[in-house]
Order: C-alpha cells, then sequence, then structure tokens
C-alpha cells in the first residue's frame, strides 16, 4: 500500500473505503472523510485498489457506486458451488467465480462490502470467506422468514388495535407480540420485553409521551383490557382461583366433625350477638354480657368476646392452610373482594351465623362495676349466635331503651368507653376519622358512602383491641411463639392542641394530620414490645382469622397451647409467617388504597364534572387547608369526603384556613384530580 491509496478496511462501524495516509510493520494510518484520520491494525486492512487519489468527491463517488453495485448481489449460486468443499475463498476468487473473467474494482469493492454487511451464505474467517454450512444457512433461512412473519405480524396487529380491534384471523404471533403489550401495559419498563412492546407501539405512535399508557389505551379500545381493568392487582399475580383440592377441602370441612375429641367449653346458653356492616357474610367475631353468679363485687360483668375458631376447622399443613398461607389476607377493592378462605367455608362452617352451632375461641373478660379489669380465662368454646345487628341498628339500640338488644348493647358501650378512657390515659392517641366506603356493582355503578365515628363502630373497635392486647398478654406471660405488633408512641409535645384561650382544639383534620405524620408504621415482630399508638404493652392481631392469615396462626397458636400446654408452632415458623405478612400485608394494602382512590376519582369524573352534565355547583368543594409550605403544592382536605388533595394556594392561605376548590379535571391513569383554588369560604 502506498500513501493516497483507496482501501476497503473494517471500521468501528463496518467496512468503508479509506485513504492511506502512512503505513508502518503493524498499522496503518487512514483518512476517513474530509478531516478525520485514524490507526488501525494492518489487519483490518480488506482490500487494497491499487487506486491513489486526493481527490475526496472520487473516493465518495467510488464508495456509492460500490454500495449501489452491492446490494444486487445475490451468492446463492456461488455458495451452492462451493459449499460441498469447503474452504476458505478470496474476494478475488469469488468475484471471478461470481461474475466470470476479469473484474473491475469497483465490483470488486462491492464485494467486499457485500460480505462484511453480513451475507446469509458466507463468514469471514481471517484469510478469507468460508462458505457456511448449509445447517447453518437453513437457519439463518429460518429466522429470516421468522422476522419477515413477526414482523407482518407486528405491522397488522397494531394497524387493527389503531382501529380498536384485534387482527383476523389472530395468530399465534399476534398472540405472542399482543402479550408484550399487555406485558408492557400493567408494569411499564419493568416488563422484560418492554423493549418489543417499545417497537410495537412506535409503529403508530412514535410521538407518543407516555408509551405505556397508549399501550393501555389501545388494549381498551380492543377490549383486551376493561377500561377500569385493575392494572395493580395484575401487577401482584394474585389469583381469585382456588386449587381444586383446596376447594374440596374446605367444602368438607363441618363442625360436627371438629367437635369430635375436643375439649370444648359449651357457652351455647350465653345471649351472643354479631355487629358488623350489613353487606357482612363472613363473621368472624361476636360479643357477649352476663352477670356472674355470687355476688362478687370484683366480678359484676364477665364480657364474651368470641373469634371464630378458624384454626381449629382448617387442617394445619392442608389445600386451605397451603392457601391461605400463600395469599396471607383477604384482598378488599371496591369492584370485588379476593378472599384468604374459599368462600364455602368462609360462608358456612367459618361464620359466627345467628342461630348456626360454631367453634370459637372464647376470651372471657371478668370486670368490676367500674369497669376495671379483674381477671380472664381464654377457652375453646361453642357458641351460638342469637342475631346479626348491623352497626347503624347498633346506634339505634342504644338510644332505643325498648329495642332488645338495648340492655346488653349499652352496658358493653359503656365498658367500650372504660376502656377506651384507660388506653388514652395510658399514653394512646386517637385520630378519630370519617371513613369513606366505596362499592361498585356488577353494572359499574359506583356507591361512595361516608361514616363518621359512630358508637357502635367504637365499640367493637375497642373489644377487638382488648381482645388482642389481652391474647398477647398472654402470650408474653406464657413464653408462646407470637406475631406482634408494636409501635414507637410518637412525640407530639411541640404539636398545639389548644386554642388562643386554652380550650381544645377539637378533632379535626387540622388536628389529626400534624399528628398522623409523627406517626411511624407498625411492626411485626415476635417479640413482645409496647404499642404506643394504642396504649398498650403488647398486641397480636387475632380477631380476624378468617381475612388475615397471621390471625389465623395466632388463633391456632393458642388453641393448641390451651389444649396441651405446648404451642403448635416453633420460634422459626412464627418468624416465617413474620417476614412475609411485613411484606405481603403492605402490598395488599397498597392495591386496597389504589383501587379505592380510583374508584372515587372516577365517581367525582362522573357526578361532578361540568362535562358529565353535572350543574357547575357540583365541581366546588369546601377544604380545610392542612400545609401550606413555599416551593410545593399546598395539602388540603375536602369537608365532604375524607380526601386529601394538593393544589397551588397564595402564600397567604394558612392551615386552618377553609377554602373553596373546583374540581378542573380527573385523569384516572394517574389517579389524580386536578383541583383549583377559588377562594376563601364563607
Amino acid at each position: 500500500m502506498q500513501p493516497g491509496e483507496i482501501i476497503v478496511a473494517r471500521l468501528g462501524k463496518g467496512a468503508g473505503l479509506v485513504r492511506v495516509i502512512e503505513q508502518s510493520k503493524s498499522r496503518v494510518s487512514v483518512s476517513v472523510g474530509r478531516n478525520k484520520e485514524a490507526k488501525l491494525p494492518a489487519d483490518r486492512v480488506l482490500l487494497s485498489t491499487g487506486i491513489v487519489s486526493t481527490d475526496f468527491e472520487k473516493v465518495e463517488a467510488m464508495r456509492e457506486k460500490a454500495q449501489e453495485e452491492a446490494a444486487k448481489i445475490d451468492l446463492a449460486e456461488a455458495w451452492e458451488v462451493l459449499r460441498d468443499e469447503p474452504r476458505a475463498i478470496s474476494p478475488s476468487d469469488l468475484a471471478e467465480l461470481y461474475w466470470g473473467g476479469n473484474v473491475e474494482v469497483t465490483r470488486l469493492i462491492a464485494l467486499v462490502l457485500h460480505l462484511e454487511e453480513g451475507t446469509d451464505f458466507f463468514t469471514a474467517d481471517g484469510t478469507g470467506y468460508m462458505p457456511r454450512t448449509l445447517e447453518a444457512v437453513e437457519e439463518i433461512r429460518t429466522r429470516r422468514r421468522r422476522e419477515t412473519e413477526n414482523a407482518e405480524a407486528a405491522q397488522s396487529l397494531m394497524l387493527a388495535l389503531s382501529a380498536g380491534k384485534l387482527p383476523d384471523p389472530f395468530t399465534k404471533a399476534h398472540a405472542t407480540l399482543l402479550q408484550h403489550l399487555r406485558g408492557f401495559a400493567v408494569h411499564g419498563d419493568e416488563y422484560p420485553r418492554s423493549h418489543a412492546a417499545h417497537s410495537l407501539l412506535h409503529i403508530v405512535d412514535a410521538g407518543a409521551r407516555d408509551l405505556q399508557r397508549r399501550a393501555f389505551e389501545l388494549l381498551v379500545a380492543a377490549g383486551v383490557f376493561s377500561p377500569d381493568e385493575p392494572l395493580e392487582l395484575l401487577r401482584t399475580e394474585i389469583t381469585d382461583k382456588f386449587p381444586p383440592e383446596a376447594l374440596a377441602e374446605a367444602e368438607a370441612i363441618s363442625v360436627e366433625q371438629s367437635l369430635e375429641g375436643g375439649q370444648w367449653r359449651d357457652l351455647t346458653a350465653l345471649e351472643v350477638v354479631t355487629i358488623d356492616d350489613v353487606t357482612t357474610l363472613d363473621r368472624d367475631d361476636a360479643l357477649s354480657l352476663e352477670f356472674p353468679e355470687g355476688g362478687d363485687p370484683k366480678r359484676a360483668y364477665r364480657i364474651g368476646i368470641h373469634i371464630a375458631d378458624a384454626g381449629a376447622l382448617i387442617p394445619p399443613g392442608g389445600a386451605v392452610d397451603l392457601e391461605a398461607d400463600r395469599r396471607m389476607a383477604t384482598l378488599y377493592m371496591p369492584e370485588r373482594h379476593i378472599e384468604m378462605l374459599p368462600v364455602v367455608f368462609t360462608r358456612n362452617a367459618g361464620s359466627l351465623d345467628p342461630g348456626q352451632t360454631r367453634l370459637a375461641m372464647s376470651l372471657m373478660v371478668d370486670c368490676d362495676a367500674e369497669w376495671s379489669i379483674t381477671g380472664y380465662e381464654i377457652v375453646p368454646s361453642i357458641i351460638r349466635s342469637r342475631a346479626a345487628v348491623p352497626y347503624a341498628e347498633v346506634d339505634v339500640a342504644l338510644k332505643d331503651d325498648t329495642h332488645p338488644w338495648h340492655w346488653m348493647l349499652d352496658k358493653l358501650n359503656d365498658a367500650a368507653r372504660a376502656f377506651r378512657k384507660k388506653r388514652e390515659e395510658a399514653g394512646a392517641i386517637m385520630l378519630d376519622r370519617s371513613e369513606m366506603d366505596i362499592k361498585v356493582d356488577g353494572e359499574g355503578k359506583i356507591t361512595v358512602k361516608v361514616f363518621q365515628p359512630s358508637q357502635s363502630r367504637e365499640m367493637v373497635a375497642e373489644m377487638m383491641i382488648l381482645c388482642n392486647s389481652m391474647l398477647a398478654q398472654f402470650c408474653k406471660e406464657k413464653g408462646i411463639p407470637a406475631t406482634y405488633r408494636a409501635q414507637t408512641a410518637p412525640d407530639i409535645s411541640d404539636i398545639k392542641l389548644t386554642r388562643e384561650d386554652g380550650s381544645p382544639l377539637p378533632h379535626g383534620p387540622l388536628l389529626r394530620y400534624p399528628i398522623a405524620r409523627r406517626f411511624l408504621p407498625a411492626e411485626i415482630t415476635t417479640v413482645p414490645a409496647r404499642h404506643g399508638g394504642l396504649g398498650v404493652d403488647a398486641y397480636i392481631q387475632a380477631t380476624s382469622p378468617l381475612r388475615r392469615y397471621p390471625d389465623l396462626v395466632m388463633q391456632r397458636q393458642i388453641s393448641r397451647f390451651l389444649s396441651t400446654g405446648q404451642p403448635f408452632y416453633p420460634q422459626d415458623a412464627i418468624a416465617s409467617v413474620v417476614g412475609r405478612a411485613e411484606v405481603q400485608l403492605r402490598e395488599l394494602n397498597q392495591v386496597e388504597n389504589e383501587r379505592e382512590r380510583y374508584w372515587f376519582l372516577k365517581h367525582l369524573k362522573l357526578t361532578r364534572l361540568e362535562e358529565s352534565g353535572a350543574p357547575a355547583a357540583a365541581s366546588l368543594f369546601a377544604a380545610v387547608v392542612l400545609e401550606n409550605e413555599p416551593r410545593r403544592p399546598a395539602m388540603l382536605e375536602l369537608e365532604e369526603f375524607p380526601f386529601r388533595v394538593r393544589t397551588e394556594l397564595p402564600r397567604g392561605v394558612n392551615p386552618g384556613d377553609r377554602v373553596v376548590l373546583r374540581l378542573a379535571g380527573v385523569d384516572l391513569w394517574r389517579k389524580q384530580g386536578h383541583f383549583v383554588y377559588i377562594g376563601a369560604a364563607r
């Protein structure tokens, strides 16, 4: 090679035409383009043309002509000739075989460029180009056919989706590509094949800002997804279908068989009632009240808190138990529930239904006339509920002394108030907040109800706290391995709790918000520790065994100890439940919160926006300002609903001020309501 000679060399982005500047023993300096130079190993030189030129335009013209020629080359026949006796062949020999006779330099350059771009028939081996084996060529051809078919399938799929339908016919290739789009719509870029979904979406939406959202919209339009598809649920891969063996085992569970050989205390003579929402079908707790005989002032009352004994009914390690362990809890969404246990069990043998003999774990608490606790015992029991009383009816019964349950409920309410007061004195912090109940029926109708704190709900909650704290104390005293819930009490000493005149601030958003922000999440642990938020020395959860697996485990643990003096689960098994519950319950809670937020915002969109036909006034909301800090949107809570929003407020608006907001729009994909400030509320 001589300075100025045009050569073909293997560059960083493939083969190309360059001019030699100078050559050493092992390296060649070349001119690439007009003003760029590069040093290449000598073995990167693929072809010396013998043509010397300093004219850049001439080199470019030669390159363009060679590339045009390279695009026309088909080496199939040459490969057929050479494949039976494979040997490396030089570019010049291959060119002579392909074109015959003397080959002009432009064609020779074109052949090298063609070979280097990647041919189906030959591969570089360092000394020339080897013909590929028949198997290798067939594999390449198969792959190319598949790529062509996939490209055609991708094109037809995306065009069909853009028209709001699926391709017809719908092929296996379409199904695979659609699965990539579906996975991307659910998981976004965390989906392992998200790049495949990106490629598909660029066919029809190269300029879309949010490709994941666009994928979802296309799938909705084609009927693959519902407009209200619970993507949060799909991300968790939770299913509502039970294995056949779990369903069969659940159906076979009977109270009568479980009674055989057990040491159950017959409490069927007690006046037991369940208190739940009117729609509740799986009743797992009940209450009773009696006067113990003997006139002992320390035992003026005996409160019974009865929990459905799912742990005794469900075979440990059986199909139902294993599935409950895997699910960890019932998932409550506005549109549906995904049960932890099969419905055939929770609606029958496991539910404390009126008039039915059921197994329970009963905490019997003795109290004096002032509701101080003087003793307790925990017993496996047989009970028979007298009535299922909804919360609303309990509130009526508490005021109506002619109601058949007035006396018992009134006394239990007195007890609950006394227990609550003692917890407050022990440091418990009460954040009485209204709750939203959102339901969606089978036709998609959304119902939103707001429940204010009521005596009935507070009474039942207080009895469950009492039960869980006393069961925890029992486990602590007896050294029973348990799953405790612990929480450090927040320091609220610097939070203003009174008005300027010294009177206490009313319980409301402005008081709850700063206090709630000080709470640390409760921890699940195997070590007994104080639950400062509730004001109790130890706390477990065992009152919802039909809905939470840790509750079922603890119920079984205590029941076995009561009957044998030994716990059922060793410490390491309890620790395993703790570790999994910590993660899974947090995940389930997040799904529930996200679905509630989605359906509430959809309710506002359908009923409160002017575009939905609602009057202009319907989009106005009074709200209480919770914070208004610089450089971030303010936080407010709507007065009509216990729902917090962020929006921009003037700097002069302070926490505690009441303002009017207008709902300007709802983005259901992002689960955001767009509120704008109108002015101060009257």
